[in-house]
């Protein structure tokens, strides 16, 4: 299992370089993103995928959006309790192309 997460690392980190050069190549612009905090149910929202699929993929990270915290460690299993979800406005850009621009805007 341990050779699988490795590997599911590793190919994260692969496609972030990727993600960064191409757009140093395109000149894409970063966009201006609100301050506000952005809650699972407002990823939701924006990105169109369901609250629990959100979750899950922060926390199996299959959805590179974020951390999910559980007793300030990152969090493995959903079933830990209570976790905590930090969703970054950048990320949710650079994965899925959505721009976060506050609750008003959704």
């Amino acid at each position: 299992m341990e050779n699988a997460e490795r590997l599911v690392n590793k190919a994260a980190e692969i496609h972030e370089f990727a993600s960064e050069i191409a757009r140093m190549i395109t000149g894409a612009q970063m966009p201006e993103f609100s301050s506000e905090n952005m809650s699972v149910a407002d990823a939701s929202k924006l990105i169109g995928l369901p609250a629990a699929a959100i979750r899950a993929g922060i926390v199996y990270r299959w959805l590179p959006i974020g951390m999910a915290i559980h007793n300030n460690k990152p969090a493995k299993s959903l079933s830990e309790g209570r976790i905590t979800y930090i969703i970054s406005p950048r990320k949710v850009w650079e994965v899925t192309g959505h721009v976060w621009k506050g609750k008003e805007a959704l």
